[in-house]
């Protein structure tokens, strides 16, 4: 069975092989406008496949909260646009804290996580055990859906990457539990999960899947 897997991002920028992305992270402490350009502050050999960055006031009494837009991806910095929503007003040349990270690789990001297959042709069979620890082992863990959104992004990027062969559908195994009685999921963490509709024939066929 296929083990989907994704990998937190790490604090220094590194490559360990082929299969794994190269990934890393920071903070930058600025003063406020509607655009910025955040420079990585590190040689970068091609411009990121994935950036996700979050905004907060560096003060953290303040209860300013912010959403922040990647308008653009450039080799040595990201542009980003940021809206206050707690209140339109009274947020100019304050000082804020971007948290970002980034990688490159061969995976998909999805707010701030990487899902990648550490091999799409590779076909072995193996319980869950077997897979949770093949997945660590390679420094990653196996994956939680957490909602519809992330639900539609794992299933299009197991169809897009997975080689099926001879093959018209494959088994993945997840990090979450399901209980075939309540028809009902739980993540890793022991937060619900979803899994939206599952394949006809009454799938999963047991609990730990």
């Amino acid at each position: 069975m296929k083990c989907i897997w994704f990998v937190l991002l790490v604090e220094v920028i590194s490559v360990v092989d082929s299969y794994r992305p190269l990934t890393s992270r920071g903070s930058i402490d600025l003063y406020l406008t509607s655009k910025l350009e955040i420079p990585y502050r590190m040689c970068m050999p091609k411009a990121p496949d994935y950036v996700h960055a979050t905004a907060r006031p560096s003060n953290p009494s303040l209860p300013h909260k912010f959403n922040v837009t990647i308008l653009e991806i450039k080799k040595l910095s990201f542009i980003v646009e940021i809206e206050r929503v707690d209140q339109a007003a009274g947020w100019d040349r304050m000082l804020i804290t971007v948290d970002w990270s980034l990688y490159i690789g061969k995976g998909i990001g999805y707010q701030n996580l990487i899902l990648w297959f550490p091999n799409a042709v590779d076909r072995r069979g193996m319980n869950r055990n077997t897979a949770s620890k093949y997945c660590t082992d390679m420094g990653g863990r196996l994956v939680d859906i957490v909602d519809k959104a992330m639900y539609d992004v794992v299933y299009n990027y197991c169809r897009q990457t997975i080689v099926f062969g001879l093959q018209s559908a494959t088994n993945i195994w997840l990090g979450s539990s399901y209980n075939t009685t309540t028809d009902t999921v739980t993540q890793s963490n022991g937060k619900p999960g979803y899994h939206g509709d599952w394949t006809p024939g009454g799938y999963p066929l047991r609990g730990s899947g």
